[in-house]
């Protein structure tokens, strides 16, 4: 990927690679599929991807579970409306190629939402800390002066720059290094849990600070090397698998050169009178017809290197996990659909450690970082009262995130089918008996199975509605039943009354 590497801190284009250099671009196809992969299964833009859950303790409150399904709702809406899609594609296919990718989250006040940046490979420094977490990121950013007004403020600059903002003929380029680190426990200011510092490097003059309260820099490693705070990637291992493979196309390309434009080995004599173009004539000889042109050493094994091709090839792709990323597409849709659940579910469980990694290192503090922009911009729906009194003033407790891509949901998938398998082991049981229901608390299986289903929470009635219902049906039940006895009990009066003259007996009389 020489676009990545390649002029990125400029923003010029990469220079194109000759046919001398790069014969096959197999490995090239097998970083974009893995990178397109992790977008159509893990973060694909026509799916619910995520959902918020309470925390420990308000697992069983329907109150807290439906308000942070709607955070959840309003963060996909916000999502779908800014250019998180754009941005984290770059990301995947950082992290695909290089191992590691960084990118930025931020508000934009002059859009009001959501705006994301990826920093380009080679334009950063990341730092772990003692448990080999990110938890510092140093990048350089280039801007004209009047971008780094706009960003920055023009009062901040120097007073080169700001002369630079002045003149319209100025339009040259000036490096910034931005720092943003967690607050060590020995700072001197603890206002805020991390802190950004920026520095313009010519002038060393400190043109911004600001406080965060969640880490705005994620970084994502596809796997540890070592104790380097940077990812290994697979492209690592199947390079030498591309530069064989780039050598045998550049063979091919030889053999199948010489099959169309053969070497011909001819007599001197006819040196300057071959005809090599289409219905040429070459002259030779009659007495001596053996002096003819013929052709020379044309004799290779074209099928053999396609053998070896199709070898080299297919080994780049198990590398880069293609067979994994294509594993829906691969399930035989004849089956039951019961069947293609599980078969799903199998093949998910082999899944490489990297989808872990990238939920628990990137995924999960994005969303929190995305929970906390929109609830201190006002963005989120109004939370019940009792979390608001769990942590006082204007603040709720941070949920937990749960995922509904197409990997999650197939793991889920496999409890609602363990469910229904067992319900209809128990059927004929239910049949003979079905006081043995009883045992089974039906609403709260309901409600799990569509969420594991992942539909939508606004399908799905708060529990006290559902309390409320129950109980004005219970009384329009109660009541119809007082009526129908009633009715009953005037039809026996008026037989018995019948019966004794029209008169009711002294017993019946109460």
């Amino acid at each position: 990927m020489p676009r990545k590497i390649t002029g990125a801190s400029q923003g010029s284009f990469p220079p194109l690679i000759s046919s001398a250099q790069l014969h096959d671009s197999t490995l090239r196809i097998a970083c974009l599929q893995l990178a397109n992969g992790f977008c159509s299964l893990v973060t694909p833009r026509e799916e619910v991807w995520h959902s918020l859950t309470p925390p420990k303790g308000l697992e069983d409150n329907d109150a807290a579970i439906k308000f942070y399904r709607e955070c959840a709702e309003e963060i996909t809406y916000r999502l779908d409306q800014s250019n998180f899609y754009t941005s984290i594609q770059e990301t995947y296919l950082d992290r695909a190629s290089m191992g590691t990718a960084c990118d930025f989250s931020e508000w934009d006040e002059e859009y009001d939402n959501l705006n994301f940046r990826n920093l380009p490979v080679g334009t950063y420094y990341i730092g772990q800390d003692h448990r080999g977490r990110v938890d510092c990121v140093i990048y350089e950013v280039c801007y004209t002066a009047e971008q780094a007004a706009t960003e920055f403020g023009i009062e901040e600059l120097s007073d080169k720059l700001q002369k630079e903002v002045k003149d319209p003929k100025k339009n040259d380029l000036h490096t910034f290094i931005i720092m943003v680190e967690k607050t060590k426990p020995w700072d001197e200011d603890q206002s805020f849990p991390y802190y950004m510092c920026c520095i313009e490097e010519d002038s060393k003059k400190v043109v911004g600070k600001q406080g965060y309260y969640e880490m705005p820099a994620h970084v994502t490693r596809y796997l540890k090397w070592g104790t380097s705070p940077y990812g290994f990637a697979p492209t690592w291992i199947a390079l030498p698998e591309a530069h064989k493979l780039s050598l045998l196309q550049k063979q091919m390309d030889v053999l199948a050169e010489k099959a169309a434009n053969p070497p011909i080995l001819a007599p001197a004599s006819l040196e300057g009178e071959i005809g090599v173009g289409a219905l040429d004539i070459t002259y030779v000889n009659d007495i001596d017809p053996n002096r003819s042109p013929r052709e020379w050493a044309t004799s290779g094994r074209y099928d053999i290197g396609q053998d070896r091709i199709a070898e080299k090839k297919k080994t780049i792709q198990e590398i880069m996990h293609g067979d994994l990323f294509r594993l829906f597409a691969q399930i035989d849709r004849t089956m039951t659909a019961t069947e293609a659940t599980l078969r799903e579910a199998e093949k998910v469980m082999q899944f490489s450690p990297t989808f872990s990694a990238l939920t628990s290192e990137y995924l999960d503090p994005k969303l929190m970082r995305i929970f906390g922009i929109l609830w201190r911009q006002g963005k989120m729906p109004t939370p019940p009262e009792e979390l608001m009194m769990l942590v006082g003033g204007e603040g709720v407790p941070l949920p937990n995130v749960a995922y509904n891509n197409r990997i999650s949901l197939a793991i889920k998938a496999k409890t609602n089918t363990s469910y229904a398998e067992y319900m209809a082991i128990q059927q004929p049981l239910v049949e003979l008996d079905p006081s043995i229901l009883d045992n089974m608390d039906s609403d709260t299986q309901f409600r799990d199975g569509w969420r594991n289903a992942g539909l939508p929470e606004d399908g799905l009635r708060a529990e006290i509605d559902v309390e409320e219902t129950r109980a004005a049906r219970a009384e329009a039940q109660a009541q119809q039943a007082q009526m129908e006895q009633a009715a009953q009990g005037a039809s026996i009066a008026k037989d018995v009354s019948a019966a004794n003259g029209g008169q009711l007996p002294e017993e019946m009389m109460g």
